[in-house]
């Protein structure tokens, strides 16, 4: 068994796959098994997987799937792949420190931690993050998770105990265009015991002109926020430890309701400027497809969420009056 399965999506990735299989296939952790899924490209990405099994076979694994599933489906197929003690997961058009793994994996196993995180960095705004402080770590309570999920993060920074995605099964949505992992990262919050830190830039982002995230229009970009906000639900609200983070989990699905329905009124908001005396007028002629999506969107919130926005500490301190303001205002328009 390896010590750590690093799971890698690909999806025409021509540009960046040898760039992010180079950082992992070199690194300092000897017992790692890099599990490449070819995601249905229709460039060369496969034939640089082979290429790459063929100079690494001891470490490097690929699969070759016939069918496009996103990256959650793609991912989806490395966890049903990986024998690791614990997991990570890297995008193809990202790389690594060559030590990332040696060091998440020694501070894993000297704390007996489930999740261990680092930093991040992103190179078009030349920002580095680090996502879980030192007052958060070791065992977790209410308190800690709240500040975990409130603060959000990433899964590509971490290393997860592999238990915490197989006992009981869990996995990511699959054809999704964005958002498909967020109800991931707030169920590993609260599956886990205890989690540390490493407080090294060990992760480095490349914003990629033309990723698929960057090319959605407002029905997809909405799908997914929709299907987020209901994914958060499903997963999580029936953990025990779901009440003592409600708090934040509440603040992140406003967080996803605030997305959607500034994104139906977007065209308004530029035309009236984002001042709260016109929000009256942000929802006035909109088309039948953003009426539609707004009435989705408070039906989900009143569904699974029915937060409270002035009684929310975290929403009221994280975010703006003028967001707050308008979700009221979308609340009051579907109440009738």
């Amino acid at each position: 068994m390896a010590k750590v399965s690093v799971i890698v999506p690909a999806y025409n990735s021509h540009d960046t796959l040898a760039t992010c299989l180079g950082s992992l296939v070199h690194q300092t952790l000897q017992d790692i098994e890099i599990i490449v899924i070819n995601d249905a490209s229709t460039d060369d990405t496969w034939e640089i997987m082979k290429r790459c099994k063929g100079q690494f076979s001891d470490k490097v694994r690929i699969i070759d799937g016939k069918v496009n599933r996103g990256s959650g489906g793609a991912r989806n197929q490395g966890f049903d792949a990986a024998t690791g003690e614990y997991i990570g997961l890297v995008d193809s058009d990202d790389y690594v420190a060559p030590n990332m793994y040696e060091l998440l994996y020694n501070q894993a196993k000297e704390g007996d931690y489930d999740i261990v995180d680092s930093g991040y960095y992103k190179e078009s705004t030349d920002k580095a993050i680090l996502s879980t402080g030192d007052n958060v770590t070791g065992t977790l309570d209410d308190e800690k998770r709240n500040i975990l999920i409130a603060g959000g993060g990433y899964l590509v920074t971490k290393i997860f105990r592999r238990e915490l995605f197989n006992c009981p099964p869990i996995r990511m949505r699959e054809n999704v265009r964005c958002l498909e992992d967020t109800e991931i990262l707030i169920y590993m919050i609260l599956r886990a015991k205890k989690i540390g830190n490493v407080k090294e830039i060990l992760y480095k982002y490349c914003d990629i002109k033309g990723s698929a995230t960057k090319q959605i229009d407002l029905k997809v970009y909405l799908d997914s926020v929709v299907g987020a906000m209901k994914a958060i639900y499903e997963r999580c609200a029936h953990l025990s430890e779901y009440e003592g983070a409600k708090e934040s989990i509440d603040y992140m699905a406003a967080v996803l309701y605030s997305y959607g329905i500034n994104r139906c009124l977007f065209e308004n908001i530029r035309k009236y400027g984002a001042k709260k005396e016109y929000i009256d007028k942000y929802f006035l002629g909109l088309n039948d497809t953003q009426k539609e999506y707004l009435k989705s969107l408070y039906g989900i919130k009143e569904q699974c969420f029915s937060f409270l926005y002035d009684k929310n500490y975290i929403i009221q301190q994280k975010l703006a009056a003028i967001d707050i303001a308008i979700m009221k205002k979308c609340d009051q328009i579907h109440k009738g």
